[in-house]
C-alpha cells in the first residue's frame, strides 16, 4: 500500500469522526433554549437542569472537535508535502 493511500484513508477516517462529532454537537445545542419559563414550580427548576445538562454535554464535547480540526490539518498539511516531495524527486519521464 502507498504511503499516499494510507495517510488519504487516515485523513478520511479523522473527516468522518471530526464532522460526525460537529453534527451531533449541533444536535444538542439546537435543544438549548434562550427561554426559561420564571415561575415557583417545578417546570422551571426542570428546565434550568436541562440547560445545565445540555451544556455540560456540547462543553465535553469542545476538546475533542478541536483535536480532530487541528489534526486534520495537520494531515493535510502532511499530505501536500508529500505531494510536493514526491512531484521533485520523482525524475521526469524520458522522451525518445
Amino acid at each position: 500500500m502507498s504511503i499516499f493511500v494510507a495517510l488519504f484513508v487516515v485523513l478520511g477516517l479523522v473527516t468522518i469522526l471530526f464532522l460526525g462529532l460537529v453534527f451531533y454537537r449541533s444536535r444538542i445545542a439546537k435543544r438549548d433554549t434562550d427561554w426559561i419559563p420564571l415561575s415557583n414550580d417545578a417546570r422551571e427548576d426542570k428546565a434550568i437542569e436541562a440547560q445545565k445538562v445540555n451544556e455540560a454535554k456540547i462543553h465535553k464535547l469542545d476538546l475533542p472537535v478541536r483535536v480532530l480540526g487541528i489534526l486534520w490539518v495537520i494531515m493535510v498539511v502532511v499530505i501536500i508535502g508529500f505531494w510536493f516531495y514526491h512531484g521533485i524527486m520523482t525524475p521526469p519521464p524520458i522522451t525518445r
